[in-house]
């Protein structure tokens, strides 16, 4: 009977032990507005070995965080227990250590509203632009997003309310005239290097310094924006690690409403759940038929799009009619809005 106790609380014990684990956990020294349940305002971390900041939906139970200060954290995380609310999450957090906590240079409300937001150009020079083909987010002193045709990269520096910008580079893809067109016009703005921010809801303008002239003003679509544009809809791939081409059957396709997901990698179908973060999407649990793949090219590129899509975490972001992933900040998967 002594034994049989001991093996019971042995059991628990371990199942206690297995039920949590300790994290690395990095938290920058701003929190930023974020969509939960609700609007609300989010820690940005880095989770062990991720090389992208992340929004935090959850809170850290005793960290007291102070604004101005990145942190090195262990975190105990463990998962809840009984019926959990659909918008609960899953795991709650507990700091065990703080293991530093350093002083950065002075965020500024500026820093929050803009860090990390996709930003789309909705006018240049006064002119309305129609389409979203222009875009980009800044983050880490880094801009990179679409030129119009291309992607591009740059950097700057954010002072107040005023942005420095110094040329990056870019693709040299060729595209349509209007896009050719849009794209020269909002580089040519770029080269004015130097601009004020003013910022009203989610429209944010470039102004000329020490001027009323607006340059270019910009939109910042929330996260529902972005997924009522993304969900049920049918996108087709269109190019895998830089090579465009018809991929004939490959799609993929979300249902918002159940973080469900599935599609086609080419010869079979494939189902799972997901989860997003931000500008990040964490495919879960993926599965998918079994079909053989006569043709060795469409097997090769069927393991290809599996591999990115099984437990796996991507950054995206849309443009005009396309879905883009990416994978340390390069751009491995291009869907576009299938039309029939």
């Amino acid at each position: 009977m002594k034994s049989l106790k001991m093996l019971l609380l042995f059991l628990c014990f371990t199942s206690i032990i297995f039920a949590q684990e300790t994290v690395k956990m990095q938290v920058k020294e701003s929190k930023v507005p974020c969509t939960g349940v609700s609007p609300m305002e989010c820690l940005q971390v880095k989770i062990d070995k991720e090389k992208e900041w992340t929004y935090f939906y959850d809170n850290i139970e005793g960290f007291d965080f102070v604004p101005g200060y990145r942190y090195k954290l262990k975190v105990e995380k463990s998962k809840r227990e009984g019926n959990l609310p659909a918008d609960a999450s899953a795991y709650k957090y507990k700091l065990k250590k703080v293991v530093s906590k350093k002083k950065v240079k002075s965020t500024t409300v500026m820093d929050s509203y803009l860090l990390n937001k996709k930003m789309v150009l909705s006018k240049i020079n006064g002119k309305k632009v129609e389409n979203q083909s222009v875009y980009f987010i800044l983050n880490d002193n880094k801009i990179s997003g679409k030129s119009g045709c291309n992607r591009f990269s740059a950097s700057y520096k954010l002072n107040g309310n005023k942005i420095e910008i110094t040329p990056g580079m870019g693709t040299l893809m060729a595209c349509d005239e209007e896009s050719m067109r849009l794209e020269e016009q909002f580089l040519k703005a770029l080269e004015s290097r130097n601009f004020e921010i003013e910022t009203a809801g989610s429209v944010v303008k470039f102004k000329k310094p020490n001027s009323k002239e607006v340059v270019m003003e910009f939109s910042i679509p929330s996260e529902n924006d972005i997924w009522s544009f993304i969900d049920g809809k049918k996108w087709k791939l269109i190019m895998l690690e830089n090579v465009g081409q018809d991929y004939g059957k490959a799609f993929i396709q979300f249902n918002a409403t159940d973080k469900k997901v599935n599609g086609n990698s080419g010869c079979n179908n494939f189902f799972g759940t997901y989860s997003t973060k931000a500008n990040s999407i964490t495919f879960k649990g993926l599965g998918s038929t079994r079909m053989a793949c006569l043709d060795q090219e469409a097997s090769k590129i069927e393991s290809k799009i599996l591999k990115y899509l099984s437990d796996a975490t991507v950054s995206f972001d849309v443009a005009d009619q396309t879905l883009n992933f990416y994978h340390k900040n390069r751009l491995i998967m291009m869907f576009g809005l299938y039309t029939e």
